[in-house]
């Protein structure tokens, strides 16, 4: 069973950025004990309602990385702000310095308040976010394969660094993007880090099918559970990918009732932290987590993906 959880990170009134920076160091630390596998960190673009200062989630995520070991460090990425070159330098990064265990979940702004901070105004349609979203995913792991993965010889003798031959272009022109390439980093460890999507709709699940490792369902839709599953599942095979090749994971209370922890529909959980103060938040979670993991096996070290239990991806232009 896999247990991911929100990572909590609002500042306690009067703390300075290192004392944040500490106390949020902490809580990843005491997750990865308690048998959390990986940490969702959000990444609000605007003052939100009752919201403090929030730390930069891409930033948070690469000084996290070199502090823990053994969780995933899953960034918020909004595909209808930023950009892909951008977004594939910063998630290879955060790839190597935490040893394979980063992750990001693409997501659209969730309110016009976000997007009237950039260029476009407010948000475009669902069906254009989607779009945008697909080929955004698209360009960073062909970007990510820029490098062979054995490109880089590092013979000493032969004083040969890398092979020139095994670094190509990327030269993608589509609907909302043009991006040259290649990329300026080697391959990441995870070849691609994991991709997650909230599945707010129908529409969410076929693209989490198409091109995610993950899907995770809200705790509105839990009574949609199984239809969610079979429209990732159907999508995922329409695109020539197996059905195990993404995950599903259910958001629930973090103490919620336990009969919703045996069901089989899905590969495990997204702990949902109760109301109230950060660090009763946190605690809630942690103490969850631990009892949980009290009675099911944790999955195999290695990487986020080996904890997963997904292959490391081939570099698809290499196998083209």
């Amino acid at each position: 069973m896999l247990l991911f959880a929100p990572l909590v990170t609002a500042q306690d009134d009067g703390e300075t950025g290192r004392t944040a920076y500490r106390r949020t160091l902490e809580r990843v630390r005491s997750a990865q004990r308690s048998g959390i596998d990986a940490l969702l960190i959000g990444d609000r673009q605007a003052v939100g309602p009752a919201s403090v200062g929030e730390f930069e989630a891409g930033t948070l995520a690469a000084a996290l990385a070199v502090a823990t070991e053994g969780i995933g460090l899953v960034t918020t990425i909004s595909t209808e702000q930023l950009e892909p070159y951008h977004v594939a330098r910063l998630l290879a990064t955060i790839d190597y310095l935490s040893h394979g265990w980063a992750g990001w979940q693409s997501a659209a702004p969730s309110d016009d308040q976000e997007s009237a901070n950039y260029a476009q105004g407010t948000a475009g349609p669902q069906d254009r976010q989607l779009a945008r979203a697909e080929e955004f995913a698209h360009v960073v792991t062909g970007l990510w394969d820029s490098f062979q993965d054995d490109a880089f010889l590092r013979d000493r003798e032969s004083g040969v660094y890398f092979l020139p031959n095994r670094l190509r272009a990327l030269d993608h022109k589509g609907e909302h993007f043009d991006v040259a390439g290649p990329l300026n980093i080697a391959r990441p460890p995870q070849g691609h880090p994991v991709l997650a999507r909230r599945l707010l709709t129908v529409e969410d699940a076929e693209f989490a099918g198409r091109v995610a490792d993950i899907a995770v369902v809200p705790a509105e839709r839990s009574a949609e559970v199984a239809e969610m599953g079979k429209t990732v599942r159907a999508a995922a095979s329409h695109r020539g990918r197996a059905e195990s090749d993404v995950r599903l994971l259910l958001e629930v209370p973090a103490h919620g009732a336990d009969e919703l922890f045996r069901t089989d529909a899905v590969d495990g959980f997204v702990l949902i932290p109760p109301p109230g103060s950060a660090e009763g938040a946190h605690s809630a979670l942690v103490e969850r987590a631990k009892a949980l993991r009290s009675s099911t096996s944790r999955p195999a070290d290695g990487s986020l993906r080996a904890r997963l239990g997904l292959p490391r991806p081939p570099d698809r232009r290499r196998a083209v």
